[in-house]
């Protein structure tokens, strides 16, 4: 179970995603994207009805699809290799204690 306050820790491959641009009209709506299927340090790349895209997480804002519900999170927050993500996360954990 992916709990929403780390889901930016958490490997995104095989989440359902909805994107859109952050330049633009305030009022544009989140687009269905697809299903995640690689991340990379700055690159979301989906699939769709078979077709592959590539979003670069700086200029979007994401809308992350986790069972029911949706977490929106700001594409500047995932920027980074999925496996630092995870480090970072541990690093905070211990610099708590």
């Amino acid at each position: 179970m992916i709990d929403p306050k780390y889901l930016i820790y958490h490997d995104l491959i095989g989440l359902e995603v909805y994107a859109k641009k952050k330049s633009g009209s305030h009022d544009s709506e989140y687009l269905n994207i697809g299903m995640v299927i690689d991340d990379t340090q700055n690159m979301l790349v989906t699939e769709k009805n078979e077709k592959i895209k590539q979003y670069i997480k700086k200029n979007y804002l994401f809308r992350f699809k986790i069972y029911e519900d949706f977490l929106e999170v700001n594409g500047l927050k995932i920027v980074g290799l999925p496996e630092n993500r995870l480090r970072s996360l541990k690093k905070k954990k211990w610099l708590r204690r």
